[in-house]
C-alpha cells in the first residue's frame, strides 16, 4: 500500500516537471523556428532583390554601357546586367549617372544594387565590393587627323584637352598631375557626354580628348576621322561594383555569374559585339559612308519616311538597304542587270508592280512589298531581332537558298531557327557535299552573311547618325524592323 502511495505521488511529480519543462522548450523552439524563418531572420541581399522582382543597376549611356538600338536597348552592360537579372529570376531596371562620385553614393544610399559602368573601379569605390574583372582596358589619347599627331603630355600644351567632369578620365588626369607627371591644363565639362565631346572634336572646337580604348574602338565607325594619339596609362580592369552587407550574397552571385559565362564563351561574344567587331568596318568605308549619307541621302530621306510610315517600318532600314544595295544611287546597274535605289531584278520588279526600276519611289515600295512578301512566309516562332536577319538573307539570295540553310542548320546538330546558328554554316551551300544534298541546290552562301551583317552595321550607324543629329539621346527608337 505504502508503495503504491510513494508511486503515485513520484507519477504526479514528473507530470508537473515535464508541464514545466514543455513550458519552457516550446516557447523557445517556436522562437527558434522563427528565427529560422522568413518573418523574422533578416533576409539577404539577394532575397530583398527576389521579394522585390527586380534587380536595380545603375549605368552609364554610352555605345560600350546602355545605349537604344535598331532593336531596343542595346550595350555590353546592358546585355550582362540582363542575363544577371535572368539569372537572378528578376526583371533588370537601370537608372543613369556618368559622375563617379555620385555613382557610389547612390550604391551606398541603396537606390541601386549594383553599378555596371563600363569604368575602372574609381578612388571613391574603395569601400565598396568589387566583382570580378571582366575586360581589361586603355586610356588613350584622341586626336583629329590632318592635325600632327602629339607623343607625349607635354606636347599638348598649346591645345585644348577636354573630358567630362568627375568621369574616369578626369580623375586620371587628376592623379596624373598629383603625382607630378603631368602639368597641363584641361577642361572638365559638367554635362557633356563622350558622343558630344567627340563631335567638338571632329569639328575642330577641341584638340583633344581622352577615351577608354573599347569605347574609342566601336565609336570609331561614327567618328572616321578620329585617330589614337598615344596610351596614357597601363591596362585598367573593369569591374562591377557593389554594397558591402553582411551576408555577401550579391557579390557571391556576381562572381558566380560571371564564372558561368566566363566559361561557356557568352561573356567574350558579348564583348566582342561592342569592341572587337567594331574593327572590321575599315577607315576609308567608314568615310565612305557618311559621305554618302550627307551627300545622297538627303536627296531621299523624306521619300524613305513617307513609305515607311505608310508600312510601319523603319526608314533607316530602308535607307540601309538602299545603301548596301546601290549606295544611294537610283541609277546604278550591276552586271546582272538588277537596278535601281533598291537594286530589284526584273522578276521581283513583275512580282510587285514596279514598272520601272529606276524609279526611287517604285524602287523603293517594290523593295517593302518584298520585305513583306518575305515576312509572311518566314516561321512564326522566328523572332526578332533573327528574324530581320532572316528576312534580308533571303532579300539578298533567295527564301528557298534560305529554307535549305535552315534544314541544313538542324541536321548539323545547330538551331534552324538561330541566325548566329544559320549564319555559321551558310557558306556551306557553295560546297558539292552539302548543296548536292539539298532541294534549291548550289548558292553563294558567304554573300548573304556579308549582306546580312553590312546592312545590319549601317542600320545601327543611321539610327545613332539620327538620334545624333537631333541632340535627342533619349528619343524612343523605333522597334518595328
Amino acid at each position: 500500500m505504502g508503495f503504491h502511495k510513494r508511486h503515485g505521488v513520484s507519477l504526479a511529480g514528473k507530470s508537473i516537471l515535464l508541464l514545466a519543462l514543455l513550458g519552457v522548450l516550446l516557447p523557445a523552439l517556436f522562437l527558434g523556428y522563427l528565427l529560422q524563418s522568413k518573418w523574422l531572420k533578416p533576409l539577404t541581399m539577394v532575397e530583398q532583390i527576389r521579394d522585390d522582382d527586380r534587380l536595380i543597376a545603375i549605368t552609364t549611356k554610352g555605345a560600350t554601357t546602355y545605349f537604344d538600338g535598331p532593336n531596343g536597348p542595346a550595350g555590353l552592360e546592358y546585355e550582362l546586367v540582363t542575363a544577371f537579372a535572368k539569372e537572378l529570376g528578376v526583371q533588370a531596371e537601370f537608372i543613369f549617372s556618368s559622375d563617379n562620385a555620385e555613382i557610389a553614393k547612390k550604391l551606398r544610399n541603396g537606390e541601386a544594387h549594383l553599378a555596371a559602368t563600363g569604368v575602372t573601379p574609381p578612388e571613391t569605390a574603395r569601400k565598396l565590393n568589387h566583382g570580378p574583372v571582366y575586360q581589361q582596358v586603355t586610356p588613350q589619347l584622341i586626336y583629329r587627323s590632318g592635325h600632327i599627331r602629339p607623343v607625349s603630355m607635354e606636347q599638348l600644351a598649346s591645345g585644348i584637352l577636354e573630358v567630362t567632369s568627375g568621369s574616369p578620365q578626369d580623375d586620371l588626369l587628376q592623379q596624373l598631375q598629383q603625382s607630378g607627371n603631368l602639368e597641363l591644363q584641361w577642361s572638365a565639362s559638367e554635362g557633356t557626354d563622350f558622343e558630344q565631346l567627340m563631335y567638338l572634336l571632329d569639328v575642330e572646337m577641341i584638340d583633344y580628348t581622352i577615351a577608354d580604348s573599347n569605347l574609342f574602338a566601336f565609336k570609331r565607325r561614327h567618328f572616321p576621322k578620329m585617330r589614337v594619339a598615344f596610351d596614357l596609362d597601363n591596362q585598367h580592369p573593369l569591374q562591377w561594383l557593389s554594397l558591402h552587407s553582411k551576408d555577401d550574397s550579391l557579390n557571391n552571385e556576381i562572381k558566380r555569374f560571371f564564372d558561368k559565362i566566363s566559361g561557356n564563351g557568352s561573356l567574350q561574344r558579348s564583348i566582342g559585339r561592342y569592341s572587337v567587331n567594331a574593327d572590321d568596318m575599315t577607315i576609308a568605308r567608314s568615310l565612305t559612308f557618311w559621305t554618302f549619307v550627307a551627300e545622297r541621302l538627303p536627296l531621299y530621306e523624306l521619300l524613305f519616311q513617307e513609305i515607311a510610315a505608310q508600312n510601319s517600318y523603319d526608314w533607316r532600314l530602308l535607307a540601309a538597304i538602299a545603301y548596301q544595295e546601290s549606295h544611294l544611287n537610283p541609277d546604278a546597274v550591276s552586271p546582272t542587270g538588277v537596278e535601281g535605289l533598291m537594286m530589284l531584278t526584273e522578276d521581283t520588279a513583275r512580282l510587285f508592280n514596279v514598272t520601272d526600276r529606276v524609279d526611287p519611289q517604285q524602287s523603293i515600295e517594290g523593295a517593302v512589298r518584298f520585305l513583306k512578301f518575305l515576312d509572311k512566309r518566314i516561321p512564326e516562332e522566328i523572332r526578332l531581332p533573327d528574324r530581320l536577319s532572316f528576312i534580308l538573307a533571303s532579300y539578298n539570295v533567295g527564301l528557298g537558298h534560305i529554307y535549305d540553310a535552315r534544314k541544313m542548320t538542324a541536321v548539323l546538330g545547330g538551331n534552324a531557327d538561330s541566325w548566329p546558328d544559320v549564319r555559321q554554316r551558310l557558306p556551306f551551300l557553295a560546297e558539292e557535299r552539302f548543296y548536292s544534298k539539298l532541294k534549291y541546290g548550289q548558292a553563294r552562301g558567304q554573300e548573304p552573311v556579308t549582306y546580312v551583317d553590312n546592312i545590319l552595321k549601317y542600320y545601327e550607324l543611321l539610327v545613332w547618325h539620327t538620334s545624333y543629329r537631333f541632340r535627342n539621346f533619349d528619343a524612343p527608337v523605333a522597334r518595328r524592323f
